[in-house]
């Protein structure tokens, strides 16, 4: 299963905008440096209180469709 990782901080105001904007999706590098982009409900789960912040791996499958995301640190 493919995977990348992905550092995602984002302050409590960050996350209220991002659940107001019109725009459905998230754009952010991986840590070895390629540019990613995916829908922005794929992290919604992940938000805190205080916003969110932390390494993450998004799992593929093999024809490149999205299968679920984990936390791997904080």
């Amino acid at each position: 299963m493919p995977s990348v990782y992905v550092r995602i901080k984002m302050s409590a105001a960050e996350c209220q905008e991002f659940y107001t904007s019109a725009a459905p999706n998230v754009k952010t590098q991986t840590v070895d440096g390629r540019s990613i982009i995916f829908p922005r409900r794929i992290i919604r789960q992940m938000v805190g209180y205080n916003g969110i912040d932390g390494l993450f791996r998004l799992n593929y499958s093999d024809t490149g469709q999205y299968l679920s995301i984990e936390r791997v640190s904080s």
